[in-house]
Protein backbone atom coordinates (compact mmCIF):
# COMPACT_ATOMS: atom_id res chain seq x y z
CA UNK A 1 0.00 0.00 0.00
CA UNK A 2 0.85 3.53 -0.58
CA UNK A 3 2.33 3.98 3.41
CA UNK A 4 5.59 4.95 5.63
CA UNK A 5 6.29 7.94 2.74
CA UNK A 6 9.73 9.96 3.61
CA UNK A 7 11.74 12.10 1.07
CA UNK A 8 15.35 12.47 0.75
CA UNK A 9 17.12 15.16 -1.33
CA UNK A 10 19.00 14.48 -4.42
CA UNK A 11 22.22 15.95 -5.43
CA UNK A 12 21.04 17.23 -8.64
CA UNK A 13 21.25 21.36 -8.36
CA UNK A 14 18.03 23.87 -8.99
CA UNK A 15 15.17 22.31 -9.23
CA UNK A 16 15.55 18.82 -7.46
CA UNK A 17 14.01 15.39 -8.41
CA UNK A 18 12.28 14.31 -5.28
CA UNK A 19 13.07 10.60 -4.17
CA UNK A 20 10.49 8.65 -1.66
CA UNK A 21 10.12 5.23 -0.88
CA UNK A 22 6.71 3.82 -0.41
CA UNK A 23 6.88 0.65 1.41
CA UNK A 24 4.45 -2.58 1.18
CA UNK A 25 3.75 -2.22 -2.79
CA UNK A 26 4.22 -5.83 -3.98
CA UNK A 27 6.97 -6.14 -2.23
CA UNK A 28 9.76 -3.49 -2.45
CA UNK A 29 9.18 -0.51 -4.49
CA UNK A 30 10.80 3.17 -5.09
CA UNK A 31 8.84 6.36 -6.09
CA UNK A 32 11.16 8.52 -7.83
CA UNK A 33 8.99 11.05 -7.89
CA UNK A 34 10.47 13.88 -11.21
CA UNK A 35 8.20 16.56 -9.87
CA UNK A 36 8.72 19.92 -8.43
CA UNK A 37 6.53 20.11 -5.68
CA UNK A 38 4.17 23.36 -5.49
CA UNK A 39 5.32 25.16 -2.22
CA UNK A 40 3.24 23.29 0.01
CA UNK A 41 0.31 25.73 2.40
CA UNK A 42 1.03 24.03 5.82
CA UNK A 43 -1.04 25.04 9.26
CA UNK A 44 0.10 23.95 12.37
CA UNK A 45 -3.53 22.09 13.08
CA UNK A 46 -3.48 20.79 9.69
CA UNK A 47 -0.20 20.19 8.08
CA UNK A 48 -0.91 18.84 4.36
CA UNK A 49 0.63 15.21 3.39
CA UNK A 50 3.23 14.85 0.75
CA UNK A 51 0.34 13.24 -1.44
CA UNK A 52 -2.15 15.80 -1.00
CA UNK A 53 0.34 18.20 -2.23
CA UNK A 54 0.88 16.03 -4.98
CA UNK A 55 -2.63 17.57 -6.33
CA UNK A 56 -0.70 20.98 -7.31
CA UNK A 57 2.20 18.93 -9.34
CA UNK A 58 1.95 19.75 -13.00
CA UNK A 59 4.20 16.33 -13.95
CA UNK A 60 3.76 12.77 -13.12
CA UNK A 61 4.92 10.67 -9.81
CA UNK A 62 7.09 7.76 -11.38
CA UNK A 63 6.60 4.31 -9.21
CA UNK A 64 9.14 2.02 -10.25
CA UNK A 65 8.68 -1.54 -9.12
CA UNK A 66 11.48 -4.33 -8.15
CA UNK A 67 13.56 -5.27 -11.15
CA UNK A 68 12.20 -8.64 -11.26
CA UNK A 69 8.81 -7.41 -12.20
CA UNK A 70 7.72 -11.20 -12.11
CA UNK A 71 8.20 -11.89 -8.61
CA UNK A 72 7.41 -8.80 -6.93
CA UNK A 73 5.57 -6.49 -9.12
CA UNK A 74 1.87 -6.66 -9.69
CA UNK A 75 0.64 -3.64 -7.36
CA UNK A 76 -2.91 -4.98 -5.53
CA UNK A 77 -6.06 -3.82 -6.12
CA UNK A 78 -5.74 -1.91 -2.33
CA UNK A 79 -2.62 -0.27 -3.89
CA UNK A 80 -4.32 1.55 -6.40
CA UNK A 81 -7.63 2.40 -4.05
CA UNK A 82 -4.73 3.83 -1.69
CA UNK A 83 -3.55 5.78 -4.47
CA UNK A 84 -7.18 6.63 -5.80
CA UNK A 85 -7.94 7.47 -1.83
CA UNK A 86 -4.56 9.94 -2.04
CA UNK A 87 -6.34 12.21 -5.03
CA UNK A 88 -4.27 10.01 -7.77
CA UNK A 89 -6.54 10.41 -11.14
CA UNK A 90 -4.94 8.20 -13.69
CA UNK A 91 -2.49 5.19 -13.54
CA UNK A 92 0.60 5.09 -16.76
CA UNK A 93 1.98 1.52 -17.15
CA UNK A 94 4.73 1.50 -19.27
CA UNK A 95 5.48 -2.26 -18.85
CA UNK A 96 5.01 -5.11 -21.16
CA UNK A 97 3.55 -8.87 -21.04
CA UNK A 98 7.10 -9.87 -21.16
CA UNK A 99 7.42 -8.51 -17.54
CA UNK A 100 5.19 -11.23 -16.10
CA UNK A 101 2.18 -8.54 -15.71
CA UNK A 102 -1.50 -9.35 -16.75
CA UNK A 103 -2.32 -5.82 -18.04
CA UNK A 104 -6.17 -6.74 -18.53
CA UNK A 105 -6.29 -7.73 -14.85
CA UNK A 106 -3.99 -4.21 -13.86
CA UNK A 107 -6.88 -2.14 -15.91
CA UNK A 108 -9.61 -3.72 -14.19
CA UNK A 109 -8.10 -3.10 -10.67
CA UNK A 110 -7.21 0.47 -12.02
CA UNK A 111 -10.72 1.21 -13.45
CA UNK A 112 -12.50 -0.79 -10.86
CA UNK A 113 -11.10 2.34 -8.48
CA UNK A 114 -12.53 5.04 -10.55
CA UNK A 115 -8.97 5.91 -12.22
CA UNK A 116 -7.84 6.33 -15.82
CA UNK A 117 -6.08 3.65 -17.60
CA UNK A 118 -3.30 4.09 -20.02
CA UNK A 119 -0.38 1.78 -21.45
CA UNK A 120 2.39 2.44 -23.41
CA UNK A 121 4.35 -1.04 -23.78
CA UNK A 122 7.97 0.48 -23.49
CA UNK A 123 9.94 -2.83 -24.38
CA UNK A 124 13.09 -1.47 -25.79
CA UNK A 125 15.99 0.33 -24.28
CA UNK A 126 14.55 3.89 -25.89
CA UNK A 127 10.76 4.51 -26.49
CA UNK A 128 9.54 4.97 -29.99
CA UNK A 129 9.06 8.46 -31.32
CA UNK A 130 5.20 7.50 -31.42
CA UNK A 131 4.92 6.70 -27.85
CA UNK A 132 7.42 9.74 -26.72
CA UNK A 133 4.22 11.91 -28.59
CA UNK A 134 1.85 9.71 -26.68
CA UNK A 135 3.40 9.70 -23.40
CA UNK A 136 3.42 14.03 -24.01
CA UNK A 137 0.71 14.00 -24.70
CA UNK A 138 -0.95 12.10 -21.89
CA UNK A 139 1.66 14.29 -19.41
CA UNK A 140 -0.33 17.72 -21.32
CA UNK A 141 -3.80 16.76 -20.09
CA UNK A 142 -4.44 17.87 -16.67
CA UNK A 143 -7.57 15.91 -16.12
CA UNK A 144 -5.12 12.94 -15.65
CA UNK A 145 -3.01 14.95 -13.09
CA UNK A 146 -1.76 13.52 -10.34
CA UNK A 147 -0.44 10.49 -12.83
CA UNK A 148 1.07 7.70 -11.20
CA UNK A 149 3.72 5.58 -13.82
CA UNK A 150 3.93 2.69 -13.26
CA UNK A 151 7.18 0.76 -14.57
CA UNK A 152 9.51 -1.67 -13.76
CA UNK A 153 12.68 0.01 -14.54
CA UNK A 154 13.20 3.78 -14.02
CA UNK A 155 15.58 3.32 -17.37
CA UNK A 156 12.10 3.26 -19.20
CA UNK A 157 10.64 6.41 -17.71
CA UNK A 158 14.24 8.51 -18.08
CA UNK A 159 14.21 9.12 -21.45
CA UNK A 160 10.05 10.22 -21.48
CA UNK A 161 11.25 12.35 -19.00
CA UNK A 162 13.64 13.47 -20.01
CA UNK A 163 11.95 15.03 -23.25
CA UNK A 164 8.85 16.58 -21.11
CA UNK A 165 11.80 18.29 -19.33
CA UNK A 166 13.00 19.64 -22.62
CA UNK A 167 9.85 20.55 -24.46
CA UNK A 168 7.22 21.46 -21.61
CA UNK A 169 9.54 22.79 -18.85
CA UNK A 170 11.98 24.06 -21.02
CA UNK A 171 14.74 22.61 -19.15
CA UNK A 172 18.55 22.88 -21.39
CA UNK A 173 19.71 19.65 -23.24
CA UNK A 174 22.37 19.24 -20.81
CA UNK A 175 20.57 19.81 -17.49
CA UNK A 176 17.47 17.15 -18.80
CA UNK A 177 20.12 14.55 -19.98
CA UNK A 178 21.92 14.58 -16.77
CA UNK A 179 18.97 13.69 -15.04
CA UNK A 180 17.96 10.73 -17.48
CA UNK A 181 21.34 9.45 -16.97
CA UNK A 182 20.78 8.80 -13.04
CA UNK A 183 18.65 5.71 -14.39
CA UNK A 184 21.81 4.51 -15.97
CA UNK A 185 21.49 5.07 -19.91
CA UNK A 186 24.15 6.54 -21.39
CA UNK A 187 24.31 10.12 -21.69
CA UNK A 188 25.66 9.41 -25.39
CA UNK A 189 22.70 7.50 -26.26
CA UNK A 190 20.29 10.03 -24.47
CA UNK A 191 21.91 12.76 -26.16
CA UNK A 192 20.99 11.37 -29.46
CA UNK A 193 17.90 10.25 -28.42
CA UNK A 194 16.68 14.19 -27.39
CA UNK A 195 18.17 15.70 -30.35
CA UNK A 196 16.74 12.92 -32.82
CA UNK A 197 13.31 13.19 -31.10
CA UNK A 198 13.49 17.50 -31.44
CA UNK A 199 14.36 17.19 -35.12
CA UNK A 200 11.56 14.62 -36.37
CA UNK A 201 9.22 16.99 -34.43
CA UNK A 202 10.45 20.52 -35.89
CA UNK A 203 9.95 18.95 -39.61
CA UNK A 204 6.56 17.38 -39.14
CA UNK A 205 5.51 20.41 -37.64
CA UNK A 206 7.30 22.29 -40.90
CA UNK A 207 5.52 19.91 -43.00
CA UNK A 208 2.08 20.29 -41.13
CA UNK A 209 2.49 24.09 -41.42
CA UNK A 210 3.29 23.87 -45.50
CA UNK A 211 0.60 21.47 -46.22
CA UNK A 212 -1.85 24.71 -44.65
CA UNK A 213 -0.92 26.95 -46.50
CA UNK A 214 -0.84 25.08 -49.99
CA UNK A 215 -4.40 24.26 -49.26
Amino acid sequence: MFSNVSSVSSAAKLRRPIIESIGALAGVALVIAFVEAAPAQQSESHPANRFERSMNVDIPVVLCIDDNPSVGGQPSGGAYAKAAANGFRSVLTLRTKADGVDLVRERLMVEQNKLRYFNISAGAKLPRHEQVDEFLALARDKANHPMLINCAFAGRVAPLMMIFRIVEQEWTEQRAVQEASLSGIKSDSLRKFARDYLAATKKKTADRSRQTISR
